[in-house]
């Protein structure tokens, strides 16, 4: 039995940068922007058996050679990936791939958190449930208006940065439901920040609510990671980089049916 090797390869490095692509194009995926990057190796060997990478607490760019996918390289490499994670932080990892490889992550303790036809976003945690248990809390805090029904509107949006058009959205919204959330995209990918955004958001509600008091509760909700964003939305695993953003909506509506509506 071969003991295999993992060890980090430093993507900054030219050499290893092609060498990891090459890999990667054989396995028809595609090299994305990651942190870390691990490769398998036979001792002493310089061909890449299996490679993956990570972003954050997002495994991205996961690969094993056709000829050893019963070795069970895929499952040692995650693992590795995962303690890797832990150790900046990140105990509850993330991973986007094909439908396909939903067993592999299962096995290893993943769960389904939202599928589309060519995609599925998969975690190890229970972020999810905690944002959801989180959102039902926010919702039964909300008051709505006096003798009012319980329709529920929810905005999710990036106010990158927040315009009169998003006023406008907001007020148009209050005006048919009962209760409305706004939610901030979190993903720190615009001009402005997060915390920026959302305090934004804050300050433009403090002076919409009082017109709007007694017939409808308008409340600002924290952003989470399963807003996915066409920015964060990982591609390296699709065939056609045109059904990037199909797929990156699918899953988004799919999470959002599931969990957040």
């Amino acid at each position: 039995m071969v003991d295999y090797e993992i060890h980090s390869v430093p993507l900054s490095v030219p050499l290893w940068r092609r060498k990891v692509e090459r890999f990667l194009e054989a396995n028809q995926l595609r090299l994305e922007e990651v942190d870390y990057y691990a490769i398998v190796t036979e001792p002493d060997g310089n061909d890449i058996l299996a490679g993956g990478g990570l972003q954050g607490d997002i495994i991205k760019c996961i690969a094993v050679s056709e000829q050893l996918r019963d070795a069970h390289l895929s499952n040692r490499l995650i693992s590795h990936l995962m303690s890797e994670a832990a150790q900046h932080g990140h105990h509850s990892v993330k991973v986007f791939t094909k439908p396909q490889n939903r067993q592999v992550f299962e096995s290893l303790g993943f769960r389904l958190v939202g599928e589309a036809p060519l995609a599925i976003f998969m975690e190890n945690g229970h972020g999810i449930d905690d944002y959801t248990k989180y959102l039902r809390n926010a919702s039964l805090s909300l008051p709505i208006g006096e003798g009012r029904g319980g329709a529920i509107g929810i905005i999710v949006m990036n106010a990158n940065p927040f315009t009169l058009g998003h006023r406008y959205l907001i007020e148009q919204a209050a005006h048919q439901v009962d209760r409305l959330f706004i939610i901030p995209v979190q993903e720190d990918r615009s001009l402005f920040p997060y915390t920026e955004r959302k305090a934004m958001i804050e300050q433009q509600l403090s002076t919409l609510t009082p017109s709007l008091r007694g017939r409808v509760g308008v409340g600002l909700l924290s952003g989470s990671p399963y807003a996915i964003s066409a920015a964060t939305f990982p591609t390296y695993f699709l065939k056609q980089l045109s059904d990037a953003a199909d797929t990156q909506m699918l899953l988004d509506i799919d999470i959002f049916r599931r969990h957040i509506a």
